[in-house]
């Protein structure tokens, strides 16, 4: 479709072209506080959406220092500061929407919503002893979004004192053990490809075994594979190029974002011969739909979210007898089995999209460690070779 331009009153031309998504992106020109000419991009599903973005961007474009208000919230900060970093393009969409997630455990609490300068010290100590039945993790972000809100309140002069700052302030510790997700043994594995191939899904629900084969034999993450197009199979090259995946926004709802998880995400899989009947069988099935993705959702015309796959999973664990914690344990199982078949780190590294080869040596600690007695033996028949 050839791009069209067109001119919208109070920031200069604008013009519009269809993504590879399917989705109209909308650019135009905006002069900031500084009245310096700023480009920006919105995106939406026709252009009347996206003139309404960027109409409610130019309204809201003031500094958030011109807004926070002395009577503000945490949970009002945040998501000022949130919008503010989404619209300067600090945040993706999909950053936006997960710190939004993020702030909603704080609007349901006792402190979230109350004024931000009429919390003290011993409101924060209250609240900390009540958030010990969360993960380590996400307590972690609770007190990030906390001290956030008071270092941006005390800038902006709402609050004169930033109790965060105490030494009596200490972040609690979970209840709950740091859950670890660990790959099959090869027993289970056994029993879950068994059931796979000879347990059919029932009438009338959606078939998530390919996806979960796929990401059995290549690694891949769950949104890389639901975000795969027909253009991803290289089996000319006999790699899968993978330059998406499927992201929540600040809408909640589920989108093809274009790049994946870490800059490193964007990689080629080798494609095993193990894999590649799975891959052979998906582009069979492949149907025609607005996204050209090889795995869609056709009975609601949306893309197929991992939380979809791990519903299906959970219940093919059941039938194998096996413990599930989750579809990500594939990709552990995966990795596991490179390992065990002494495949490289720094080469699993590259298959996995790791950032670091820390990310794949920490992740997988107690999969080397298993491997030692067979390293020593290995050395040991090294040496004997060579006198």
């Amino acid at each position: 479709m050839p791009r069209k331009k067109t001119k919208k009153k109070g920031y200069g031309d604008g013009s519009f072209r269809i993504k590879p998504s399917g989705l109209v992106e909308y650019r135009f020109f905006y002069t900031d506080e500084f009245g310096q000419k700023i480009r920006k991009s919105v995106s939406g599903n026709t252009r009347q959406e996206c003139i309404d973005k960027a109409d409610e961007f130019i309204a809201g474009s003031a500094k958030l220092k011109n807004q926070i208000d002395k009577n503000a919230s945490m949970v009002s900060i945040l998501k000022q500061k949130y919008k503010a970093d989404y619209d300067m393009n600090f945040l993706s969409e999909a950053g936006y929407g997960r710190n939004l997630d993020s702030v909603k455990i704080l609007e349901k609490s006792s402190i979230g919503n109350v004024p931000i300068a009429t919390l003290e010290k011993r409101h924060i100590e209250l609240y900390s002893s009540k958030i010990t039945h969360y993960s380590n993790s996400t307590i972690e972000k609770i007190f990030i979004q906390i001290k956030m809100a008071f270092s941006i309140a005390m800038d902006e002069g709402i609050i004169t004192y930033n109790p965060m700052l105490s030494q009596s302030i200490r972040r609690p510790k979970s209840k709950k053990a740091d859950k670890k997700v660990r790959g099959l043994t090869a027993e289970e594995q056994k029993a879950l490809v068994d059931v796979m191939t000879n347990k059919n899904p029932p009438a009338g629900r959606n078939d998530y075994r390919l996806q979960l084969f796929i990401e059995l034999y290549s690694g891949m993450r769950m949104g890389e594979i639901n975000a795969l197009t027909l253009d991803s199979i290289d089996f000319d090259n006999n790699v899968i190029h993978v330059s998406a995946t499927i992201s929540k926004g600040a809408d909640n709802k589920s989108f093809v974002k274009e790049g994946t998880k870490t800059k490193t995400g964007i990689r080629d899989v080798p494609i095993s011969n193990t894999l590649k009947p799975y891959l052979e069988e998906a582009i069979k099935r492949y149907k025609k739909n607005k996204e050209n993705l090889i795995f869609f959702d056709h009975k609601t015309k949306k893309v197929i979210t991992t939380n979809q796959v791990n519903c299906y999973y959970k219940r093919v664990c059941e039938a194998a007898g096996i413990e599930s914690d989750g579809q990500h344990a594939l990709r552990h199982t995966f990795a596991t089995r490179c390992i065990e078949s002494g495949v490289p780190p720094v080469v699993l590294k590259t298959w996995l999209g790791h950032t670091d080869i820390h990310v794949t040596l920490d992740t997988y600690t107690d999969v080397f460690k298993s491997m030692d007695n067979d390293a020593i033996e290995m050395l040991d028949n090294h040496l004997d070779l060579l006198g």
